[in-house]
């Protein structure tokens, strides 16, 4: 396939003698380099995983599923652990040269309940993983110890089976989409919001909406993949493809990255745009960045990831001020936080005590999650919850799942929210959430561009 041949045979003895020596054993892998990464249309590979750094010159692409477990509720985070943690215990790998160790994907909900159609909270090894890094390609193919003699055969013809389907015209008819009724129980949520602020009991709450977008054919996720990642080279491109559904997304907000015992933690709070990046007419004027509300809203998530980082690491460093990231027609206030993570510390044990920030969910957590919950706060898939990646050697970067949609044939869900503190209008901070719907607006159009060409 793209002019890659691989020796098949070759694989089938690693992984032989890779279980010979293995045993016990409950997952293998074999890595081999590649060329170059090849081109795959991943809406057409069933379960399906994109990550895509431009800015670090990384991608990844995971098809099928090796090992997996699904879970959900209050300690969905310490069983993701301790099936991280018991499979790195029996995971073996064969690799020729210096290539990277393989990895696992993860993502989960806002909520301990919820996140449908996705599983709440998921962590799963690729059958077949693609990943190119600085220039360097390599694909990785894993099965279960128990699953020696069959794997071979399925990895061939599952590596035959990339080539690339013909793209459809993905139009959506992106006028400006109304939705009165929502637009108005949002700023109702958002005036009960400002008041539960004013008496006290909260400091921040993040409010989210959602608008669904229909398409004259089925939507071509490929496309729309590509434009979120040459739009915001500087974000994380994410995709995950389950039941023919895809939540993809282009976030701006590292969650957690763990490089050895080197943590970082972005700090993402206020936010202003340009007048054109809303599609409704007569929509609030967006505050300066620099206005005390951005601000005040930008230190709560600072204070509150430095604090969550103090419990597990040591060395924290907070920049004195915030930093302007510009996306596009957004910009954001941002403090990269570091720090240096105890040995006893994984990169599961980090996201349960990050998540949730109070850049998408409030302060204090534990009150603000009670007055969601009580305020038919509904999020869908993934969305503010976290996706990303954890490799074996305890490696990991997992972004904040923002500026995102859920796709399924000819109909997109975006979503998009924003945060309250004390002295928030509600017109206005709906209109944030409007700006933010841009992002992922512009890709289905440039997506819906692209597959026409193609097609030409």
């Amino acid at each position: 396939m793209n002019g890659q041949p691989i020796d098949w045979g070759g694989v089938g003895r690693q992984l032989a003698r890779l279980a010979d020596v293995a045993r016990p054993a409950r997952l293998l892998s074999v890595t081999l380099p590649l060329p170059f990464l090849p081109d795959v249309d991943v809406p057409g590979m069933g379960d399906w995983f994109v990550w895509r750094r431009p800015d670090r010159q990384q991608r990844l692409c995971g098809i099928g599923k090796a090992f997996t477990v699904t879970t959900a509720g209050a300690g969905r985070f310490a069983v993701l652990h301790a099936a991280h943690g018991g499979l790195l215990a029996d995971w073996r790998h064969a690799q020729a040269g210096a290539v990277p160790p393989p990895l696992a994907c993860l993502g989960f909900a806002f909520a301990p309940r919820g996140g449908g159609p996705l599983p709440n909270a998921a962590l799963w090894v690729p059958e077949l993983l693609l990943r190119e890094e600085h220039g360097s390609a390599w694909a990785t193919f894993s099965c279960a110890a128990s699953d020696v003699d069959a794997a071979p055969a399925r990895w061939q013809a599952l590596w035959q089976s990339l080539a690339a389907a013909p793209a459809v015209d993905a139009m959506p008819r992106l006028e400006p989409c109304r939705h009165p009724l929502a637009e108005r129980a949002f700023l109702a949520r958002g005036r009960a919001a400002v008041r539960a602020i004013d008496s006290g009991a909260l400091d921040k709450l993040v409010l989210t909406r959602s608008i669904r977008l229909r398409g004259e054919k089925p939507l071509a996720v490929a496309p729309i993949l590509d434009a979120l990642a040459a739009q915001h080279a500087n974000c994380a491109t994410f995709g995950v493809g389950r039941a023919g559904r895809a939540f993809i997304g282009a976030s701006p907000e590292t969650l957690l990255r763990l490089d050895g015992a080197r943590v970082e933690v972005d700090a993402l709070a206020g936010t202003a745009w340009r007048a054109d990046a809303i599609a409704a007419p007569g929509t609030a004027s967006p505050l300066s960045l620099g206005a005390d509300k951005n601000r005040r809203e930008h230190d709560f998530v600072a204070r509150a990831v430095a604090q969550a980082l103090a419990a597990q690491c040591h060395d924290v460093a907070v920049p004195a001020a915030p930093e302007v990231l510009q996306l596009d027609a957004l910009e954001h206030l941002r403090r990269r936080v570091v720090a240096t993570r105890r040995a006893d510390v994984s990169a599961l044990d980090l996201i349960a005590r990050l998540h949730p920030t109070p850049a998408v969910g409030g302060t204090p957590s534990a009150a603000t999650l009670d007055w969601l919950a009580h305020h038919g706060d509904r999020r869908g898939a993934w969305y503010t919850g976290g996706i990303g990646w954890l490799d074996a050697a305890g490696n990991a970067e997992v972004a904040v799942a923002l500026r995102c949609g859920l796709l399924y044939g000819r109909e997109a869900t975006l979503f998009a929210g924003a945060g309250f503190v004390a002295g928030s209008d509600p017109a206005q901070e709906l209109a944030e959430t409007e700006a933010k719907f841009s992002v992922m607006r512009a890709a289905l159009a440039a997506g819906a561009v692209s597959t026409r060409q193609q097609a030409a």
